[in-house]
Parts: C-alpha cells; sequence; structure tokens
C-alpha cells in the first residue's frame, strides 16, 4: 500500500471542469467556448494565450488520433489553481507511429508549428503519464 501526504494549497486545485466532446473539428471552437464560459461563470480572468493552447492541444486530438475517427471523442479538463491554469486534453490514444513530440517545421511547412506554440505560451506541457493525452499549465 503506497501512503501519500495531502496535497498543500498551493497545488491544489480551486476549482475544477470537465467536459467530452465529439471529436470533430467543429468541436475544437466549441472547447474553446466551453473553457471561456466555464471560466467566467467562476470569475476567473482567461489569459490571454488560453484560448490558443486550448486550440492547439484540442486540434492536435482531433488530427493527431483516434478522437478524430467516427465516434471518437476527446474530454476537456480545467483546473484553476492559485498561480495557473491547467488544461488536460485526454484522447482515445494516437495514430500509429503519432507520439505528442514538439517538432521543428521547414520554414514552408504547413503545419508542425503547435507544440511549438503551446510549448511558448506554457508554464510547463507534456504527455500524460496515465491514459493519453496531453496537459499544459498557463499562468493566470
Amino acid at each position: 500500500m503506497q501512503c501519500t501526504a495531502p496535497k498543500s494549497d498551493q497545488t491544489r486545485a480551486q476549482r475544477k471542469a470537465r467536459r467530452s466532446f465529439p471529436g470533430t473539428p467543429a468541436n475544437v471552437g466549441e472547447a474553446r467556448t466551453w473553457t471561456e464560459t466555464t471560466l467566467t461563470k467562476w470569475g476567473v480572468r482567461m489569459p490571454d494565450t488560453l484560448t490558443l493552447v486550448v486550440s492547439e492541444l484540442t486540434t492536435n486530438s482531433v488530427t493527431h488520433s483516434f478522437s478524430g475517427h467516427p465516434g471518437g471523442q476527446f474530454t476537456l479538463r480545467l483546473a484553476v489553481h492559485e498561480d495557473r491554469i491547467r488544461i488536460t486534453v485526454r484522447d482515445a490514444g494516437p495514430k500509429i507511429g503519432r507520439t505528442p513530440t514538439r517538432r521543428t517545421p521547414t520554414l514552408t511547412a504547413k503545419h508542425g508549428r503547435g507544440l511549438a506554440l503551446v510549448e511558448a505560451l506554457s508554464l510547463s506541457w507534456g504527455a500524460l503519464t496515465i491514459g493519453t493525452g496531453v496537459y499544459a499549465e498557463v499562468a493566470r
């Protein structure tokens, strides 16, 4: 049996919410709207960078995982902390040969800059260690 100490107030989320969306490109916009609406209901100011981070992570879920297949879905979670907002996107698992890796695209490439943007705009980001998906933390 493993024992763990209780989380300190600094690491414990003040508010949490989650919602699942069908894995279609149209629902990337719905995820952004839900994020903004949820934070507004809570009286939390939406950081300027959060919209782009949510867009990139949910778009990647639809594009690069089985969430984008017919009947697929992704789940977006918000956790508001005193100093940051954590966004978690769980998906249906990566397509063959895909992993959430920041790449350096060529200057003429049409794709491949999303995770570089997430990295630049977030305090931290990475692949989930349990389940499939990614997270990012944005300063409040």
